[in-house]
Formats: structure tokens, sequence, C-alpha cells
């Protein structure tokens, strides 16, 4: 816990609060409502960010909170990459109009709304961005980490339940900074 390469050091919790910020920034574009910070889910990501360490950039499986959908984005700003899904997304629309309306409310009983989301049958992978911009979402959690020097992992989790505990995004910067602070 807190060395320089963990999910816990200040530094890399430093690093989360501008991507919580930019998650926000391009939900409220696309007219979404804002997603509040949930413990439970931040702790995840923690625990999925330094579960990278391993090597490969992978969905850890271990755990049993199943409420959640994960994205994983490696060496570049995560935000931008889970948003450049949605070119993907509107070429598998052109494919199959009838996709169009989950693009904010899935479908997974929608076979083709799971191949356009894995990028499986000749659709293309746009389940990141589908999971950044998910109505029904209301809380998140986000950890970066800088993993043996092979580059910066960041991990979101996202959820529809679970705002008991939940913060703004503001009340969750304040608190870190007051910790920075002491």
């Amino acid at each position: 816990m807190n060395s320089a390469n963990d999910a816990t050091s200040i530094s890399n919790i430093q690093a989360t609060l501008k991507n919580l910020s930019n998650v926000n920034k391009v939900r409220a574009q696309l007219k979404e409502k804002q997603l509040r910070i949930s413990p439970i889910l931040t702790a995840l990501s923690m625990i999925d960010a330094d579960y990278q360490k391993r090597g490969t950039l992978t969905e850890p499986q271990y755990y049993e909170y199943t409420n959640n959908l994960e994205n994983l984005a490696s060496g570049t700003d995560p935000v931008k990459k889970w948003l450049s899904e949605q070119a993907n997304w509107k070429a598998n629309v052109t494919k199959t109009p009838s996709l169009a309306p989950y693009e904010f409310s899935p479908n997974w009983n929608n076979n083709k709304y799971g191949y356009a989301v894995y990028g499986a049958n000749g659709y293309k992978e746009s389940g990141h961005y589908l999971n950044l911009v998910n109505k029904n979402h209301c809380i998140m959690g986000m950890a970066h980490i800088i993993p043996n020097g092979k580059g910066y992992v960041d991990v979101f989790n996202a959820a529809d339940t679970g705002t008991a505990s939940s913060l703004k995004v503001s009340e969750y910067k304040k608190l870190i900074t007051k910790w920075l602070h002491k």
C-alpha cells in the first residue's frame, strides 16, 4: 500500500481526480447525468489497477461483486480512448440500425448488441464507450497506476445501484485535498 506504483499512492490518486472529472464532462456533453463517486467502486478499481502489475492488461474475475461494468486502458488518456469507440458504435449502428436505441441504455438480450460491445462477429468493439455513456449508471470509481515502468493503467468501474454512500466528484476532490494537506 502507498508505494509509488500502487493505486493508493498520493500521485496515482491525484492522477485519478482529473479522469473522474473528464468522465462527467463527457457525460454532460451527451446530456447524461453526472456520476457520483462510490467508495466501493473506487476500492474495486484500485484492486483492479494493482492486479495489472502482473504484466498483462486483463479484467480480474476474482471478486464476488457483480453489479459493475469495467473499463481498462493503458498508456493513453483513458477517457479519450474509451470515447474514441463512439466511431465504432456508429459503424455498428450503420451496419445494424436496430442497435441505435441502445447507445445509452443497454440491451443484453439482443445478441447483436453483445457483438457490438465485444467486437465479435464482424462488429467493432464499442463496449468501453457504451459503459462510459450508459444512462443507467449513477456511480463510479476509478484508479490509476504506473506498473513497473510499463506505462500507466487506468480502471473505471460504474454501476446503476449503490448511491447511499456516494459523493459528488467535487466533494471527493475536497476530501482528497484535505487529506493531502494534513
